[in-house]
This record gives C-alpha cells, sequence and structure tokens, in this order.
C-alpha cells in the first residue's frame, strides 16, 4: 500500500521578513529607476552629447529643463534636447536670474507630446539620506576618470542612460563656487553633470555637477566669499556634489 503524505515547511517568521523586504526594496529601486529614464534628458551639441538635464517644469506645450552651465559653456550653440523616447527637439537657451552665478542653465523647448517632470522636493536632504542619480556617461570618459561603480548601471544602455544610488555625506549651510551643498559618495562621471538626483520618494532634490577628485581646479571660495579651510577642501576632493533643489527653484523661477 502506498501512503502520500504531506510535508508541510514552517520557514522562520525572520527569513519570511526579510523575503518580503527584500522584495519591497527591489520593487521601489525599479520604481525610482523608471522615474530617472522618464525626467532625463540628453544634452547634445552639433549632434554629440555634451551632457545631461532635468525636465523640470511643463507650461502647455512648452517644456523647461534644467542642466548644468558648465555643460553649456563647455560647447556652441544649436543645441538639442533628445528625450527618452528618441525624439531631439530644438532649444532655447534661457538667460538666468539678475545676479545669478551659480551652475545652472535653463532650456525650453516645444512639443504636443506629454512627458512626465521632475515633481521637486520641498527641502534639501539630511546627511545618510540615500539619494538616487542618473545621467549620460560621455564617450571619452576613461577609467581615469572614474570606473563605474559597482552601484552604477547601465540601465539603458541604448540610450545611454546610467544610474546610481549613494549616500548624502555632506550638507554645506554655505555653499561652495556654482551653488554646490550637497555632497555624496557615489561615483559620477564627465557626462552624467546636469542630470537629476532624487530622494527616496522620486521627488528631485539636486542637480549632479562634480565629480569627486576633479581633474580640474577645484573649488576654494564659499558663495559668501570666505575662502575654503584645509579640512574642507579635503572633504570637496573627495565627495560629489550637486546643487540642492532650493537653487534650482530660484534659477527656473519656480
Amino acid at each position: 500500500m502506498l501512503y502520500v503524505t504531506t510535508l508541510t515547511i514552517a520557514l522562520p517568521k525572520i527569513l519570511t521578513q526579510s523575503f518580503v523586504v527584500s522584495e519591497l526594496a527591489s520593487t521601489q529601486e525599479q520604481k525610482l529607476q523608471r522615474q530617472l529614464r522618464s525626467i532625463s534628458i540628453k544634452v547634445l551639441a552639433h549632434g554629440e552629447t555634451i551632457g545631461s538635464g532635468v525636465l523640470l517644469h511643463r507650461h502647455q506645450q512648452v517644456y523647461t529643463v534644467i542642466t548644468n552651465a558648465h555643460v553649456i559653456q563647455a560647447s556652441s550653440a544649436p543645441f538639442q534636447l533628445q528625450t527618452h523616447d528618441g525624439q531631439i527637439y530644438a532649444t532655447a537657451l534661457i538667460s538666468p536670474p539678475a545676479g545669478q552665478n551659480r551652475d545652472l542653465s535653463i532650456l525650453r523647448f516645444q512639443t504636443k507630446r506629454a512627458y512626465a517632470v521632475a515633481k521637486l522636493a520641498i527641502a534639501r536632504p539630511k546627511i545618510g539620506d540615500r539619494v538616487w542619480s542618473s545621467g549620460f556617461p560621455l564617450l571619452s570618459a576613461t577609467a581615469a576618470e572614474g570606473k563605474v561603480a559597482s552601484r552604477q548601471k547601465p540601465s539603458h544602455a541604448d540610450w545611454g542612460l546610467h544610474t546610481l544610488n549613494a549616500r548624502v555625506t555632506q550638507v554645506l549651510p554655505i555653499a561652495i563656487s556654482g551653488g554646490y551643498s550637497i555632497g555624496f559618495d557615489g561615483g559620477i562621471r564627465k557626462g552624467i553633470s546636469g542630470g537629476p538626483m532624487i530622494n527616496q520618494a522620486g521627488e528631485l532634490v539636486g542637480i549632479n555637477g562634480v565629480h569627486a577628485n576633479p581633474l580640474w581646479e577645484t573649488p576654494e571660495m564659499l558663495e559668501d566669499g570666505s575662502t575654503v579651510g584645509e579640512a574642507l577642501q579635503e572633504q570637496i576632493n573627495n565627495s560629489s556634489w550637486a546643487i540642492p533643489i532650493e537653487f534650482v527653484r530660484q534659477s527656473a523661477r519656480l
């Protein structure tokens, strides 16, 4: 006679909880990456990628995009913008507010197509907060300029978009030159300048702009004109930096 028994295996509660937490974290990560993809913009000049940008605002058929001023200053007009669906648009460069010398530039383009725009955070992140960034590394970026960290993923290789996650390591009360005051440990590369930094809620908290240990001259002055001390200079050199959301609002007049 054949006996069939039913074997019930009771998994420890802690293992079940860990699996659920892991699944939720993975789902959230995928959601944030999709959001980064939808608001990220590739900035072009003469058909070549020169940096990254963010879909910031929409008014009827006019979209406002923000990027770094040094991305624009490194090339010459005419500039174009490419969205995640592959469309390329002519763009107009908008003059910054009077007296604004932060490393930000505003571009605008017009289309009947509907695109998602960034949800703006109310406040800057805190030290220890987890953040996500994205952008388009330049083909000329070499291993010597910063290898792709294990946390940086070529999530949409056909479009060239890279995403990374990091922890905020510094939040300066007075920004360094260009408006940079959010330091983080993510290894951004050339070309990601101008791309978005979002928090765990998917809100835009900053604009990427300076990678750690840059080859060019590092900032030595704060925005109030005071000199950067040796200890702070070392922190600046060892971190990547972003411009906080409140300066983005001011530059875009939002």
